[in-house]
């Protein structure tokens, strides 16, 4: 634990926890503000550099969201970063990065604190005790020369009142989830935590990606559930019932019993965001 919440991100604090011989996290740059994590990745991708860059940022004037939602990063609470990737295999199979990246950080955030349980709102949220603590945004170049960006955003030591007040019952924070008298978390092993698990099952992507969708499945909070889907053609009632092998979503439309496939659009439960 960190008894200073506001101490600043330091790469080569945050680089000396993690393996020498790594993929991600190699180089590791922190911005004291920037627009977003994702523009920043994105003209490195553009500018030729290496798959495993990873970008922090302390403050980001423009973070975003999937839908083009805002995301809401204080300065010096949480971990606003996104890492540029140059998958080997085939373009149209990227889709699978979201699946990696949520069951990545799930482990990372129960490995940053011990005891917790990471849940997955498919496709891109991360839950600690029924409230988001994670969002993940994926986008992509493709083409010769292409590149991936994921951008990550994690509620590290937000109280409750750092929360805009219209998310404060929906959105958690890690120090939040370990309990009302927990002090501040440190977050450069909180960093380390999560671009170790990533690391380490990036080369799952390509060699055991059924092992991935089926532990993101085991963590999954829609299995099982009615849910509304918003597709973008139409908004219909069904019933969550597996991840595909790609990752996207079965559900059994609850009008007529049919099975349909999501990979896109947004889906919804009582009560849940």
């Amino acid at each position: 634990m960190d008894a200073d919440s506001h101490t600043p991100l330091n790469a080569d604090a945050i680089g000396a926890l993690l393996p020498f011989a790594r993929r991600i996290g190699r180089p590791l740059l922190v911005l004291g503000e920037t627009t977003s994590t994702n523009d920043e990745a994105a003209r490195l991708g553009r500018e030729g550099a290496p798959e495993g860059a990873v970008i922090f940022a302390e403050r980001q004037t423009s973070g975003r969201g999937r839908l083009s939602r805002r995301w809401e990063s204080p300065p010096r609470r949480g971990l606003w970063f996104s890492l540029l990737l140059r998958p080997a295999f085939a373009q149209a199979g990227w889709t699978r990065l979201t699946t990696w990246a949520a069951v990545g950080i799930a482990r990372g955030l129960e490995e940053a604190l011990p005891g917790c349980h990471a849940a997955v709102k498919w496709p891109n949220d991360i839950y600690l005790g029924g409230k988001k603590a994670v969002g993940i945004l994926c986008e992509s170049a493709m083409g010769p020369g292409g590149y991936a960006v994921v951008g990550i955003g994690v509620n590290v030591n937000q109280a409750r009142a750092d929360f805009p007040e219209e998310l404060r019952e929906r959105a958690t924070s890690l120090r939040e989830a370990a309990g009302p008298d927990a002090a501040p978390l440190d977050r450069h092993a909180a960093a380390a935590a999560l671009l170790r698990q990533l690391d380490a099952l990036y080369p799952a992507l390509e060699r055991d990606f059924a092992a991935v969708v089926a532990e993101a499945q085991a963590r999954s909070l829609l299995i099982g559930r009615s849910l509304t889907v918003h597709a973008p053609s139409e908004t219909y009632a069904a019933t969550a019932e597996a991840l595909e092998p790609d990752g996207s979503l079965r559900v059994r439309c609850a009008a007529d019993g049919t099975i349909r496939r999501v990979s896109g659009g947004e889906v919804s439960i009582s009560g849940w965001q």
